[in-house]
């Protein structure tokens, strides 16, 4: 049988670090040297608090935000406290009389959260402070947003900085290594062969190497030895390749996958400015806005329905979606230029109506039918074409096109049309536009 014998392997001193207690696993205390995550969450947090809001009372009165506290500051810090924790808290302050005059953000590293026959009771770690909310009765002494989590419903849940604390955790100590490894002076583990059996020669010559390793004031210190007496064998691979990019860039991906965040909009570098506008218009659609929902949900219900009011992010007014409005309302006039139902053109320029805003424009559509209907056909059509004519002619000899004055065709009719007109540069492009008026009767 062969003998065995124990060796030291090449192992990364980061790898001590991640697998012994240097790590710490709190995710609270990573955010703090985690620069990654420290960005991720900033950028989150940034996003959602800068969406302008709205508050009605009814249906179309405009308020302000009724509390001293600044809402943005709030919306911020939950959705910090949803992505580190997966929970957040709101304390509704009341007076003697109930009156609500706040709400104040509270930390949801403080809080714990315990449920009981349809009733949530939130605790204070500092103070013992404790509120309770009846989600059944309508009763609330605490707004709470918690994330989901697959093995309960009612605690907190997994937010993205717990879902990749792991990824945290490696980049916290492939960044931590170096520290300590210039700390020790910048010396590899190193073996050390020496060629005597005296125990006061080997203790001499490894506290020299010692001494010389942790201080820039012994590097050109001399030690006196036989020569051949000692061999050192370096067993730390060089600080460049104790890096493991790959390894990193992995954990990179993985924290920008759980934060739902492209890497262009994480690292300036890595892509053009095209690339970047598209990821960070993508970004919203799809990462903010839902996010927005939750919160949206949440304060209506928990807090501004009992005095008649409502929340809505208003993602339209933002100027990253403004170009975008910009794009589709011009696709949405060359559809129904081009003879459309407004309702199918509305639709493929990708606008969605609520079924108020159907039942309106259903509303409009029929009263514009009558409207058109009380004026006969030959008569209108035959005014369209004298248009036509005459747009025609100015088109082909050059000229600007002027107001059409007629009391047979209907204002918002002639108004569409004089639109459409502004960008006809040829006799085609003008017949085109009349064919597809005359054709739907229902336009616009």
């Amino acid at each position: 049988m062969a003998e065995t014998y124990k060796t030291i392997t090449n192992v990364p001193g980061w790898v001590d670090l991640l697998t012994s207690d240097g790590v710490p696993d709190s995710v609270a205390t990573l955010y703090k040297y985690v620069p990654l995550l420290f960005r991720a969450v900033q950028l989150r947090c940034d996003a959602l608090s800068s969406v302008p809001v709205n508050i009605y009372k009814g249906e179309e009165n405009e308020v302000d935000w009724p509390y001293p506290t600044k809402l943005g500051n709030l919306l911020w810090q939950w959705e910090a406290s949803n992505l580190l924790s997966g929970a957040a808290y709101g304390e509704i302050v009341k007076n003697k009389s109930g009156f609500r005059k706040d709400i104040k953000y509270r930390n949801p590293f403080d809080m714990d959260v315990k449920y009981d026959r349809g009733v949530y009771q939130f605790k204070q770690n500092s103070s013992g402070a404790v509120w309770h909310n009846e989600p059944e009765a309508g009763k609330y002494q605490m707004l709470y947003i918690h994330e989901f989590d697959p093995t309960q419903d009612t605690g907190p849940g997994v937010g993205a900085g717990k879902a990749s604390n792991i990824d945290a955790k490696l980049l916290y100590a492939i960044s931590k290594f170096p520290e300590m490894y210039f700390e020790g002076g910048a010396m590899p583990v190193t073996l050390l062969g020496i060629d005597s059996n005296d125990r006061n020669e080997i203790e001499r010559i490894q506290n020299w190497f010692r001494r010389s390793a942790t201080a820039i004031k012994n590097a050109f210190r001399v030690l006196g030895v036989r020569a051949g007496s000692i061999t050192p064998v370096t067993l730390t691979p060089p600080l460049k390749d104790l890096s493991f990019p790959e390894i990193s860039e992995m954990a990179k991906d993985n924290i920008a996958m759980a934060f739902g965040i492209k890497q262009t909009l994480l690292d300036s570098e890595a892509a053009n400015y095209a690339t970047a506008q598209e990821d960070r218009l993508s970004f919203y659609e799809d990462t903010i806005k839902p996010r927005a929902r939750l919160f949206e949900d949440a304060l209506n219900e928990q807090l501004l329905a009992r005095d008649g009011l409502r929340l809505e992010f208003r993602f339209s007014e933002m100027d990253i979606f403004q170009e975008d409005e910009s794009e589709r309302a011009d696709l949405l006039s060359k559809l129904t230029m081009a003879g459309l139902p407004i309702e199918v053109a509305l639709e493929l320029a990708g606008y969605k109506l609520t079924d108020e805003q159907a039942a309106m424009l259903e509303s409009h559509q029929e009263q514009l039918d009558d409207r058109i209907d009380e004026t006969p056909v030959d008569e209108r059509t035959t005014e369209l074409r004298k248009w036509q004519k005459f747009a025609e002619k100015r088109v082909k000899e050059g000229k600007e096109l002027r107001e059409f004055e007629t009391s047979v065709i209907e204002p918002s009719l002639h108004g569409a049309i004089s639109g459409a007109l502004e960008s006809a540069k040829t006799t085609e492009e003008v017949k085109r536009i009349f064919d597809s008026v005359i054709t739907w009767r229902g336009y616009p």
